[in-house]
This record gives structure tokens, C-alpha cells and sequence, in this order.
């Protein structure tokens, strides 16, 4: 009797966990339709992936996920543990190149930075050749606008970028 009370009780887990997943696909389509949403509404779990605070106060994050071959940033305000609302998408799968990551720490002559209030504000896709290159130049740069939302593509403007560790 308590084998077959424990069975259910393990079914009813289960099916619970499931439920709370989320159902929203990691694809470009489903990463594209989180506008607005909370980031944990994605299916899934992301054993690959940075997140950096934007502010001193903490009220936004920049959340870069991986996964199956899609590789997403997010511009996340009212951030808590592992979640937060979607103000923007940047869908950087059809863009990254072998070899390249997203880097945090980029600048251009005016904006940006490698210190830690500075952090974010502009970001690019580089290749640090495996870790052998500290800096480097940018091969594609967006500039984050938390106050419109959105990815801004920087253009005719050279962006370097500090891939060293992120540490306060």
C-alpha cells in the first residue's frame, strides 16, 4: 500500500515540476515573442550563460543565454534570483561566428567602460582568440538604451572591448 501511496506521490512531483517549467521554446521564434515577459517563462534549464547588473541600484541586468545552438542577450528590469521582465531581445544566433563571445566590458571614444558602473552599456561580439587576447576590437557592437528598451547596432564607430573577468 505505501509503495503504490509513494508512486502517486512521486507522479503528482513530477507532473507538478513540469508544470512549473516554462513554455515558452528556446528558439529564435520563442526568444523573439518574451518582449514584456518574465525570462523564466523560457522551457529549460541554461547551464551556459553570464548576467551582469547594469546600475548601481541593480534595476536592470544584462542576461546572455546559450543553448542547443541559440544565443540570445536580454535586457531584464525588475531582476530577482534567476528571473526578471523582458524589455528586449537581441537574438545574436544568425550573427556569432566561430570562435566569438559576447563581451560586456566594450567602449567606444565616448561611451562604455571596463569598470564595473560602466559595465554593459555598450556590448560587442569579439574573438579573444581563446583567451590569448586581452583586448580586443569589436566585430559587431550594440549599444544597451534601458531608457527606450532596446539594442542599439553601433556603426562607423570603433569598439574595443576587455575580455578579462568580471569581478567588483
Amino acid at each position: 500500500m505505501s509503495r503504490w501511496l509513494l508512486t502517486i506521490v512521486g507522479t503528482l512531483l513530477i507532473s507538478f515540476a513540469s508544470a512549473n517549467e516554462g513554455d515558452i521554446p528556446f528558439t529564435s521564434a520563442g526568444i523573439a515573442s518574451l518582449r514584456g515577459k518574465n525570462i523564466c517563462d523560457l522551457q529549460g534549464e541554461f547551464p551556459v550563460g553570464v548576467a551582469i547588473f547594469l546600475d548601481h541600484k541593480k534595476q536592470y541586468v544584462l542576461d546572455c543565454r546559450e543553448r542547443d545552438g541559440v544565443y540570445a542577450v536580454f535586457l531584464l528590469s525588475k531582476p530577482s534570483k534567476n528571473c526578471g521582465l523582458v524589455d528586449a531581445v537581441l537574438d545574436l544566433t544568425p550573427l556569432i561566428k566561430a570562435g566569438e563571445s559576447l563581451e560586456f566590458k566594450c567602449y567606444t571614444g565616448t561611451e562604455g567602460g571596463t569598470t564595473w558602473g560602466k559595465w554593459g552599456q555598450i556590448i560587442g561580439l569579439a574573438n579573444n582568440q581563446q583567451g590569448r587576447k586581452r583586448f580586443v576590437s569589436a566585430r559587431l557592437a550594440w549599444r544597451v538604451n534601458v531608457k527606450e528598451k532596446r539594442f542599439e547596432e553601433i556603426n562607423g564607430e570603433k569598439v574595443e572591448c576587455d575580455t578579462a573577468g568580471y569581478t567588483d
